[in-house]
């Protein structure tokens, strides 16, 4: 037994990892103060764009960042360090070694994230609403910020196991959450948590049409099905993945070995549930295009899994997407094109502000502000950002943003599709949970053609981020423990 003085001694020591694990587990309620702008009000309607807010997860990831600053202040953080003593003996060129971990890791990826985050910054000077701009810049900081500690704190097997546990958690009770709400065709009263008030009836709430009849999209407690869709799309990925680890040869040590197999599959039901049920065009493409790579990763590895089982499974994927899809075609609003139509309206409106300032653009998170002042007499529920992230991000950053953005993108899609191997100094083994993550990134960049809120949505940004630091913290994991 620890004593009392021990607990306390533990505690401190792992204050900032708990903190994370408990974000992890409770990020997505939308429990939050708002604070009004003199635009927060287009037409008579709330926008949600033109507020500014401070919530339950920012108050995680402050805490994670405040404790974490101390412990480096005062000397109580351990750099990780490259096991030399381990290189001399296995690797003969050291120094290419030690230069690809940190090329790998560090310079490319965090040199244009940081390059972008500083044009973001300086946009704000020659923004419109210099609040809201300001506001959306600390956000990036912040989630980028708490990413990093991430990275840094996960990287042993104990607190990544944990980490992705709270994940698929939290996944299953959106997911419930949002499979009641559909039942019940409208909110279930947990405002508290940060439910929205939901109703067939209600103007700008999220709607599919079923043989002539209103349904509610499953929501969760996310602002809009969208979010809740991309959100659900990570644990039931990994889900997958662990799936298809135990219907293989290889070792049967996973980061979600510790769940029955029952339990897997009755998790994995209800969360692709959920997924179905936010109706999500967007979401359902992004997961095909993920899950498609995600086998094609797969097939070259006889030892993950045999030709035999690929087949089938490729197979039962594309009989339940036409059986889902072709009913809907014909009694349901699925493929209405209306929603085509409005995001048809805000790409006029991205190629309008491009045009006008193409080379710094309009500043971070003035769109719908300036959607506003072009277009003044459109409903307040139709002032909403460019539904693709690409153009949103070139509207606001400009070209300069825009290719720095790229840049970053691109050499995480160069890495993705160009290793099927973990990109790890003297450590090249396959692992599907790697490859699983890598497939979840190449989900969201499809996704990001189509919606946009993992740029200008909080809790969008932190989703957009999930995959990227369980991806780096594995890497520092196995590099630490070599």
């Amino acid at each position: 037994m620890l004593s009392v003085k021990q607990k306390i001694i533990w505690l401190w020591q792992n204050a900032e990892k708990i903190l994370i694990i408990l974000f992890f587990l409770t990020f997505t309620l939308n429990v939050r103060k708002v604070f009004l702008t003199s635009f927060s009000f287009l037409n008579g309607g709330f926008n949600e764009y033109m507020a500014l807010s401070i919530s339950w997860a920012d108050a995680l990831i402050i805490g994670a960042i405040f404790i974490y600053t101390i412990k480096s202040l005062f000397g109580q953080q351990k750099n990780p360090e490259v096991a030399i003593s381990y290189l001399n003996n296995k690797i003969k060129n050291k120094s290419s070694v030690i230069r690809n971990y940190y090329g790998n890791i560090v310079s490319h990826e965090t040199f244009w994230v940081l390059l972008f985050l500083g044009w973001a910054g300086l946009s704000v000077f020659w923004s419109q609403s210099r609040p809201i701009a300001a506001y959306r810049f600390l956000v990036l900081t912040e989630i980028l910020l708490f990413a990093l500690i991430s990275i840094k704190s996960l990287k042993s097997t104990k607190w990544l196991k944990a980490s992705f546990f709270a994940l698929v958690i939290n996944g299953l009770a959106q997911s419930l959450l949002g499979i009641a709400q559909f039942v019940k065709n409208g909110s279930v009263g947990l405002r508290i948590l940060g439910e929205s008030i939901l109703g067939p009836n209600i103007d700008g709430v999220a709607k599919v049409v079923i043989e002539s009849e209103k349904y509610i999209r499953a929501y969760g407690t996310f602002p809009h099905p969208n979010i809740l869709a991309g959100f659900l799309a990570i644990p039931l990925f990994l889900l997958i993945a662990e799936i298809a680890t135990r219907r293989s040869n290889v070792s049967r040590e996973t980061l979600l070995d510790f769940i029955p197999k029952q339990l897997l599959w009755i998790l994995g039901i209800a969360i692709a549930l959920g997924f179905v049920l936010t109706f999500s065009r967007s979401a359902f493409l992004g997961l095909f295009a993920g899950m498609t790579l995600f086998f094609c990763f797969l097939l070259p590895s006889r030892k993950l899994v045999s030709k035999h089982l690929v087949i089938p499974i490729i197979f039962a994927i594309v009989v339940a997407i036409a059986a889902f899809i072709f009913p809907l075609q014909k009694y349901s609003s699925f493929f209405s094109s209306q929603s085509m139509e409005e995001r048809r309206l805000y790409q006029i409106v991205s190629y309008e502000t491009i045009s006008a300032d193409p080379i710094r653009g309009i500043g971070i998170g003035q769109f719908v502000l300036n959607e506003y002042k072009k277009h003044p007499t459109l409903e307040s529920w139709q002032y909403q950002p460019a539904h693709n992230i690409y153009l949103l991000v070139f509207s606001e950053l400009g070209i300069v943003g825009f290719v720095l953005f790229s840049l970053f993108l691109i050499f995480i899609i160069f890495k993705i599709l160009t290793n099927t191997t973990v990109i790890i100094p003297y450590y090249g083994f396959i692992t599907l949970t790697y490859i699983v993550l890598r497939c979840i990134i190449i989900s969201f960049l499809v996704i990001s053609f189509f919606d946009h809120y993992f740029w200008d949505i909080k809790s969008g940004t932190i989703i957009f981020a999930l995959p990227f630091i369980f991806l780096f913290s594995i890497q520092l994991k196995e590099i630490d423990e070599n």
